[in-house]
């Protein structure tokens, strides 16, 4: 009997800490703040940051209009869906879109990435057999309500998608490091 009860608390321990916690995901999830890190650089003027971060954009993002909700000469904010959460249940997969908002701030020398969660996009409703879903509005969910127990461990059905959301952050954050620090800025005259 000992030994069922020791198995059975192994592998409710290896389940909990299996468990995506929400302090995982968030920064500061007082404010929503995924993941935020800052970079110094040598000798890159503001302009040829703010240049090479709307360069970055243009590509990441190939219609720059369509995610950039607004821009200063020290700041960019864009906002964009990402279709990497997804829900698992009875061994399906079902993608939960989600808005990620990216502000970008910059200086001489200076570039500052935070993402946030900026809330679930529109879900549409759906029937199948007798069962009707409802459609969800924009915005209504943030990950630590949708995704996660009072406890703060992820939804036995979000566990697996909300573990993707940090690295598409993190791998974005690196993208732009990585242009800026590799792309030269053409010349003005420069011919082809």
């Amino acid at each position: 009997m000992k030994k069922l009860i020791l198995g059975a608390l192994l592998l409710l321990s290896t389940t909990v800490f299996g468990q995506y916690h929400i302090d995982s995901l968030y920064q500061n999830k007082d404010n929503n703040l995924l993941y935020s890190v800052v970079q110094d650089y040598d000798s890159i003027s503001l302009d040829v940051l703010n240049t090479k971060v709307k360069n970055w954009a243009g590509t990441a993002f190939v219609n720059l209009s369509e995610v950039l909700v607004g821009e200063t000469k020290e700041q960019i904010v864009l906002r964009f869906i990402t279709d990497d959460f997804y829900i698992k249940m009875m061994g399906m997969a079902t993608i939960r879109n989600w808005y990620i908002r990216v502000v970008i701030q910059m200086k001489d020398n200076k570039l500052k990435i935070s993402f946030y969660d900026d809330g679930n996009a529109f879900w549409p409703g759906s029937y199948t057999g007798t069962t009707t879903v409802p459609a969800v509005q924009a915005g209504k969910y943030h990950f630590s309500e949708y995704a996660f127990k009072k406890e703060g461990v992820a939804s036995k059905m979000c566990n697996e998608g909300i573990g993707n959301i940090k690295p598409v952050c993190i791998n974005m954050a690196n993208g732009l490091n990585l242009n800026i620090l590799s792309a030269a800025t053409p010349a003005a005259n420069e011919e082809w």
